[in-house]
C-alpha cells in the first residue's frame, strides 16, 4: 500500500505502510500478543502459549474472510490490525499497537491504514470494533478515527462497547 492510500481515510501527518502478514512474522505477532498491556486490554487476557499462538497464526494464513496486515513506519514494524468479514461482510477490526512505538502518534495512522488496506483488499465498507467498557484508550482510538458509538454487546462473557464506522468504497 502506498503512502496516499494510507491517508485515505485523513490521518494526520504519518505515512504507515501495510503489509499482509506471511510466514516469517510468527514470532513479532507472539511477541506482541504477549505485551503486558496488549493482554490486559484483550478480552482474554491470559499469557498465549506457543501451540495456541502457532494454531492462529496457521488459520490467520490461510483466513479468505478475514485478513491481518503488519503496519511499517520507514521499514520497522509498529503494530498491526485485523479484520474478519462476518456473513454480511461487515469488519470486525483488532489493532494492537508495538510497545516502543506508543506514545508516538501512531496509532491512528496504524488503524486507517488498516482500514483503507481492509476496503481495497476486502472490500469491506462497514467496520466494528467490540472495546472493553475500561478501555478509555481504544475507545479514544476508534472515536478518534471516526467511529460512532453504537451501543453495547458481549465479547468471551464480558460486556463491550461497539463502536461502528461506515465508509464509502473508495476509502473516504
Amino acid at each position: 500500500m502506498d503512502q496516499a492510500s494510507s491517508r485515505a481515510l485523513g490521518s494526520p501527518g504519518r505515512a504507515v505502510d501495510m503489509r499482509s502478514i506471511g510466514p516469517g512474522d510468527r514470532d513479532l505477532l507472539f511477541t506482541w500478543a504477549n505485551d503486558p498491556a496488549t493482554r490486559a486490554a484483550s478480552f482474554h487476557p491470559a499469557p498465549i502459549d506457543a501451540a495456541t499462538h502457532d494454531a492462529w497464526f496457521a488459520r490467520r494464513l490461510a483466513d479468505r474472510r478475514g485478513r491481518t496486515w503488519v503496519g511499517e513506519v520507514d521499514g520497522c514494524p509498529i503494530g498491526q490490525v485485523r479484520v474478519d468479514l462476518d456473513e454480511s461482510g461487515r469488519g470486525e477490526v483488532g489493532i494492537s499497537i508495538a510497545a516502543d512505538a506508543r506514545g508516538r502518534g501512531l496509532a491512528r495512522p496504524l488503524l486507517l491504514a488498516g482500514i483503507a488496506a481492509a476496503v481495497a483488499e476486502l472490500g469491506a465498507t462497514v467496520f466494528v470494533a467490540l472495546v472493553r467498557p475500561d478501555n478509555a484508550v481504544s475507545i479514544r482510538l476508534f472515536r478518534g478515527a471516526g467511529f460512532r458509538d453504537a451501543g453495547s454487546g458481549e465479547r468471551a462473557g464480558t460486556t463491550c462497547r461497539v463502536l461502528l464506522l461506515e465508509v464509502r468504497a473508495d476509502g473516504r
